[in-house]
């Protein structure tokens, strides 16, 4: 199995989070790729060591240091250039890798990745899930159809787990899409940089994965429970990927939600015993 992940140093932390979480719930060979433009060689070699002593050397890491493309992008302070990276990643990746799953660092792996990962595209560029809250799709659709001026845009999907065929993605218009798209569009266009990139240049072209097991809002329980009737027992049995939304993180202090006992204690076994 192939992992892409991108992040900067602020972020390593949590990432050893998500990748703790994924060797326990995920026996499998991993490839695990870093995209990123920033991160220190020290930090990097520590992060493989990590990975080679939490995954018994079943998972490896790839770092793949790359120059910022995306420096004149549009960014926020919430929202750095490195989230672009993984829209451009077929350009570092190895040609014979057909697929990858891009993971964001706030996530937790709860359990087997495989259904995911081996689904068929059906010629789609990617594969990703939709946050079924109205006012959230309402509002997002609504603003990029007055930005972009397309009226066909249906759903809005988010971008911090993807499968993404690198087939696709090779081919020669796919980088003029992208490329278009953040020269001409207004910034209110590019609120959430790429994932807005991604539901306009590519909204025809996005298979549609299970919110619930593939990219679980945490900050949803309650309406997932009496919307869904998924109670906390069918997410520690059914979702592979429980996914900490927004500027809100666990590992921060004023953090307040359902699944903050069970990050804290994947944080205290990743990282906190890790530095001891």
């Amino acid at each position: 199995m192939n992992i892409l992940v991108s992040c900067d140093t602020n972020y390593l932390n949590p990432l050893k989070t998500m990748l703790y979480s994924l060797f326990l719930t995920n026996d499998n060979y991993i490839n695990i790729y870093i995209l990123h433009s920033s991160i220190s060689d020290e930090n990097i070699k520590e992060l493989e060591n990590y990975i080679k002593d939490k995954s018994n050397s079943k998972a490896r890491l790839i770092n793949l240091k790359v120059v910022d493309e995306f420096k004149k992008a549009h960014t926020t302070f919430y929202y750095t250039s490195e989230m672009y990276f993984r829209l451009i990643a077929y350009k570092y990746l190895p040609e014979d890798l057909d697929r990858i799953l891009y993971l964001d660092p706030d996530t937790l792996i709860l359990n087997s990745l495989m259904d995911l990962y081996e689904s068929d595209f059906e010629e789609n560029y990617y594969m990703a899930a939709i946050h079924t809250i109205p006012t959230v799709q309402s509002a997002n659709k609504a603003r990029l159809i007055l930005t972009s001026e397309k009226s066909d845009i249906v759903n809005y999907y988010n971008s911090g787990i993807l499968m993404i065929n690198l087939k696709k993605a090779r081919e020669k218009s796919y980088d003029d899409k992208i490329i278009n798209y953040i020269e001409h569009s207004p910034k209110a266009g590019l609120m959430m940089p790429d994932q807005d990139l991604l539901n306009v240049v590519f909204r025809k072209k996005i298979k549609e994965i299970s919110e619930l097991k593939f990219n679980y809002d945490a900050r949803r329980y309650s309406t997932y429970k009496v919307k869904y009737g998924y109670e906390l027992e069918d997410v520690m049995l059914d979702t592979a990927i429980l996914h900490f939304c927004g500027k809100r993180k666990p590992w921060k202090g004023n953090y307040v939600g359902k699944f903050n006992s069970l990050y804290q204690f994947m944080w205290k076994q990743a990282v906190v015993k890790d530095n001891k």
